[in-house]
Parts: structure tokens; sequence; C-alpha cells
């Protein structure tokens, strides 16, 4: 199961801060996750059988995940379960997009497959990159609500965003 400690989102609205269009409270979350350190998480992950792990970071959520896959998984995420900051969806969706994201989209694209209700600014979110993202966990489905819990109790935004399961066509699966 994947667990994913912080939100989504940063490079969007930082995007649209420097313009003076992000939205009311965005910029404000945003700074909140980017000065939030990985440190709890990383402790509270010592009490658990954690089988991969990466940091969520410049190559976006979808980057860092494909480096966590074999040739034997696919990843199956749940986008209602992902954790977005403020606005950044809004701020995709006026296009407050980044170069960074548009090469994330380019490098690992073609290993995704969204579902068909699957929101362009949801894509977004998935390509942006972050600066001080969250811990991506894999770790046992028996661990993973406990493990969810705890991060919770610790004040993240802690979600369990995905699965793993055998090999599909494709890297990754959207839904």
């Amino acid at each position: 199961v994947l667990i994913l400690t912080k939100k989504l989102g940063v490079g969007l609205v930082c995007n649209a801060n420097r313009v003076g269009e992000a939205p009311l409270g965005a910029i404000e979350d945003a700074v909140s996750s980017m000065t939030t350190l990985n440190k709890a998480a990383s402790e509270i992950s010592h009490a658990f059988d954690i089988h991969a792990c990466t940091d969520v970071t410049g190559f976006s959520f979808l980057g860092h995940l494909s480096e966590m896959l074999n040739d034997d998984i696919t990843a199956l995420i749940d986008s209602i379960s992902v954790p977005v900051i403020t606005g950044a969806l809004r701020c995709a969706d006026e296009f407050f997009l980044t170069a960074a994201a548009q090469r994330n989209r380019n490098h690992v694209g073609d290993k995704v497959c969204f579902a068909k209700n699957i929101p362009f600014s949801m894509e977004e979110v998935l390509f942006d990159p972050q600066t001080s993202g969250g811990l991506l966990f894999a770790v046992q489905k028996e661990d993973a609500a406990a493990f969810e819990k705890e991060l919770r109790e610790a004040g993240m935004p802690a979600a369990i965003v995905g699965r793993f399961t055998e090999k599909k066509e494709k890297d990754i699966y959207v839904n």
C-alpha cells in the first residue's frame, strides 16, 4: 500500500503566487508544507515494515513513484485520496504550469494511464515538482491503516493513495 505524507501542488501554487494570482490561502498552505520536515514521518516509519520509500520532490509524485517500480509490479493510484494543497487544482486549471512539470510529463507520461474521468488539473498536480515534498512509503496492507493513523496523529495530512499490483501494460494507473 502506498502512503503519502504531504500535500501536492507546491510548484503550481508558487508559480501562481509569483504573478500575484495564487488563490486565497494557497501560498500559506504551500509554505506550511514546505517548512514541515520529514523527520517525524521518518521516525514513525521505524515501527513499521517499510518496503520502499522516496521523497517526492522535483521529479513529481509520478516521477518518483516510477522509480519505486520494478518489472514485476504496477502502481494503482486513487486520485481522490491524494492530498492537494489549497487552490492547486485551480492553479492548474488556470494554466500556472511549470516547465519542470512538463519535463516530468515528458519523462514518465508514457508510463502512466489516466482514467477518462481524471481532470487535467489532477494530472498536473501529479506531475508537479515539489519543494520539500513529503515521503511516499510502500508498506504492507496490514500495517497501512495504523501507519496512516500515526502519521495523522502527528499532524501530517498523510493518506493512503494507492497500492501495488501484479504487472499490467502500463507502470502506473491513475483512477
